[in-house]
Parts: structure tokens; sequence; C-alpha cells
């Protein structure tokens, strides 16, 4: 488990510190210890006291992944880590994902969830209001639509099924849940230069669930 926020003894150096949290665990973590410390590019020989937040998130992942587990719970695990090192952690957690280890990911960064996720659940006033595979979620919700035209009423697309409609620069965007049909017979009535359809993003859907 690797909570958002890490407190560790602050006179403890690292190395020390990962030590004795490997001590809980049977076998010997030697050789793993080194090589998550290297793929983090961790300091051993550090005092707590002298990390920064993005180091001791480091420590924590470390700590976290040190003894194989088979489940992994992790919260806003990347705040304070930057781009390199996100990218370092992304590569570590699907490499522990692809040999069996089932992994809890949290985070209000939706890009990373959907980077990295297969499965989401989306938790609104403290009740599950989604849970489905992420491809699932984005073909059986709304679609992302823009209509380009030189002369258009937006009032056009005025129908059940449409939200969040914008008109900018000649073209219309909306999202639409429902058959994709009715929206295309709308089109076909106007003289259009060019139309997208796209499937939302996962905070795009989030968002959804929060109007």
């Amino acid at each position: 488990y690797l909570p958002s926020e890490v407190y560790y003894y602050e006179g403890m150096k690292v190395i020390d510190l990962l030590k004795y949290s490997a001590s809980f665990y049977q076998g010997n973590n030697t050789q793993r210890l080194k090589d998550l410390s290297d793929t983090m590019e961790l300091e051993l020989n550090r005092r707590i006291s002298d990390l920064s937040y993005g180091n001791k998130k480091k420590v924590g992942i470390v700590q976290g992944l040190l003894h194989s587990p088979k489940l992994l719970f992790l919260d806003e695990p990347t705040a304070g880590l930057d781009p390199l090192m996100q990218r370092k952690f992304f590569d570590l957690i699907r490499e522990e994902n692809a040999r069996g280890v089932t992994v809890f990911f949290s985070s209000h960064i939706l890009g990373e969830v959907q980077r990295l996720c297969t499965r989401v659940g989306i938790i609104r006033e403290g009740r599950i209001a989604e849970i489905s595979d992420i491809r699932t979620l984005q073909q059986n919700n709304y679609k992302k639509v823009g209509v380009t035209a030189e002369h258009m009423d937006p009032g056009c697309f005025d129908m059940p099924g449409v939200t969040n409609m914008q008109t900018e620069n000649g073209t219309v965007h909306f999202f639409f849940k429902g058959d994709i049909n009715e929206v295309l017979q709308r089109i076909n009535s106007i003289q259009v230069t060019d139309v997208t359809i796209e499937e939302p993003t996962l905070e795009e859907i989030f968002m959804h669930y929060y109007e």
C-alpha cells in the first residue's frame, strides 16, 4: 500500500528504513531493494530529513514493492514525481501487473488512469456510480461531435441526447448520447465542410457523472 502522503522517521537513512521494512517479510530482498532503488534513482545513504517530497514518495514506492506483493493499492502515487520519473514508475507498475500483480490505482489525474488501467470505477458522493473496462465505458457513453459549416444554425442540433453545445469560428461542438444516425440525419440537411465524431476521454466521461 502506498498512501498519498508518506511520513517516516526523519533521522533514519533510506537504506536503514528499507532494510527495516524488508525484515517484516520472509526471504532475501537485498537484490530486489537494489533493483527498485536503481529504477527509481533513489539515493540510499541519504537521511529522510534531507529528501524532497518527491524523493520521499520514491521511498514509499520502493517500500511498497519491496516484498513483491500480489496486490497493490496506490493512492496518488505520482504526486511529487517529475515527468521522467513518472514514466519510469508507470513502466515499473506495468511490469508488476504483467507478472500477475493486481493494481488498485487511485488518482485525480484521469489521464494517468486512462494510461495505466484496464478497468475503472467512478465514485460520486461516496458511492460507485459506474464500473467498467475503459474501452466499453468510452463506447457506451457520449460521443464528441464537431460540425463545421459556412452557414449553420446551431439550433438544428437542439435535440434529445445533445449536451455541452458550444459554437466557435463556424464549428459547433457537442456531446451526444443515443443513436448517432439521428445526428447524421441532421448533418445531411446542411452543407458542411467538416465533421468529426470521436470517443470522449475518461476525464470527459467523468465530468458527465458530476453534472
